[in-house]
């Protein structure tokens, strides 16, 4: 294996940008270590990236309220009544956990 230094793999890294290979198949042509290769291609990254705090910038943001939510129609398709017989009606959307509902009934009689 070759040990290049770190100006040839400054090229190395160029080269594999354009080369189209996988890591593996390009290291194997040049005789590099695929770890070694892959250490010097993250140390790449990682210096092509902005640090925290510098020169980053961010547009202007406008919040702004929300319209008020449309009342759902509780009486109509999609919902079960049911009334107690104290008087007391209860509607729940149809595909209510009928668990749920067995100890709700249970509950208020």
């Amino acid at each position: 294996m070759r040990r290049p230094g770190p100006d040839e793999w400054a090229q190395l890294l160029k080269e594999f940008a354009s080369s189209g290979l996988e890591q593996k198949e390009f290291c194997e042509q040049h005789n590099v270590s695929l770890s070694t290769f892959q250490y010097w291609l993250y140390r790449k990254s990682k210096k092509s990236k902005p640090e925290s705090g510098s020169d980053q910038r961010f547009l202007p943001v406008e919040v702004v309220a929300f319209p008020a939510p449309k009342a759902r129609d509780t009486t109509g398709p999609g919902w079960i009544e049911i009334e107690l017989p104290r008087g007391v009606a209860i509607r729940f959307v149809v595909g209510t956990d009928t668990r749920y509902l067995g100890e709700l009934f249970k509950v208020v009689g």
